[in-house]
């Protein structure tokens, strides 16, 4: 396995996967005798497969894990340096029941060329169909072509660390008698694209400000307190301080950019399915949703250890 990163996850944490599969099961790797789950191709190599979610605890099963060949396998990972012009032709030939390795041989390199350019200026590709295959829609048809992806959390299917379902986080807003400041933050949060969002923004939307350095004390401490009602064991810094956004969302410091917050699935899903009822009883006028511009990070992403340290640096800036 490659130890660059991929999906939000360290080349360190993907490394984790494998070994866990052979403790757990004293097999050399999941989906034996079973095709590719891209193309279908019943000859798919033993011991080829991918994971789209290298969160714990692991899972050996669609939709975290599938079987690949190594055709196909090797053209989802290399996706990002080709044009995305290649990998819909490639989606378009498995739609046609091609074999992942069957793309080469069918087509020569003038012609995925010339296809490319079709597919680049907008105009409709049609293959001829090689074998009847099931309908989609496809589970690889929803991978993203951002090389952000590779090393940012809002990627993760799941956090790093298990977060208290949604029932559990709607029960602390239910007891945490939240102000409209704090519900002001949360749906901010909540609704930014991508759940994600500098501590600059959410103050700009929930405090009416540039702020941050308030936002994050006042945040923080709406997290400190949802913690303590969920009794969850919040991250730790390295000099063993708890960091209490941890709860409600994980950090990181994109290149060039400021620190950002991608709220947790299920803490978002709360926010969002909160009966009206309780938002409207102490809900803001207006809280806009939350857009954050996205570029490509220079460098990968390191271990869960150096993005506690970064977010120790960040917190010890804003007082939190």
């Amino acid at each position: 396995m490659s130890n660059a990163p991929y999906n939000g996850y360290s080349g360190q944490q993907r490394a984790r996967i494998m070994p866990a599969y052979r403790r757990l099961t004293g097999r050399h790797a999941p989906f034996e005798g079973e095709p590719c789950a891209m193309c279908g191709d019943p000859d798919r190599p033993q011991g080829e497969w991918h994971s789209e979610d290298y969160s714990e605890p692991f899972s050996f099963q669609p939709p975290q894990s599938y079987p690949l060949c190594k055709p196909c396998h090797s053209r989802l990972h290399k996706r990002f340096n080709a044009p995305p012009a290649e990998w819909e032709l490639f989606c378009l030939h498995l739609e046609a029941g091609g074999y992942g390795s069957e793309f080469v041989q069918l087509r020569s390199l003038p012609e995925r060329r010339a296809l490319g350019q079709k597919i680049t200026s907008g105009h409709k590709v049609e293959l001829p169909v090689i074998r009847v295959r099931t309908a989609g829609p496809y589970w690889w048809r929803s991978l993203t072509l951002d090389p952000e992806s590779l090393v940012a959390p809002w990627a993760r299917p799941r956090p790093l660390r298990p977060r208290p379902d949604e029932a559990a986080f709607r029960r602390a807003f239910e007891q945490a008698e939240l102000s409209d400041r704090d519900i002001a933050f949360l749906r901010a949060h909540a609704g930014a694209l991508r759940r994600t969002a500098t501590m600059r923004v959410l103050a700009r939307e929930a405090l009416g400000k540039d702020d941050p350095k308030t936002a994050n004390l006042l945040y923080g401490k709406l997290a400190g307190r949802l913690t303590s009602l969920l009794k969850w064991e919040p991250d730790l810094r390295n000099d063993g301080s708890p960091i209490r956004m941890s709860l409600l969302a994980e950090g990181w410091w994109p290149s060039g950019r400021e620190y950002e917050w991608t709220m947790v699935p299920s803490a978002a899903e709360a926010v969002r399915n909160w009966s009206e009822g309780s938002w409207s009883r102490r809900q803001p006028t207006h809280v806009p949703q939350v857009g954050v511009v996205t570029t490509v990070p220079e460098q990968a992403s390191k271990d869960i250890k150096v993005i506690n340290s970064l977010e120790d640096e960040v917190l010890n800036v804003f007082g939190v």
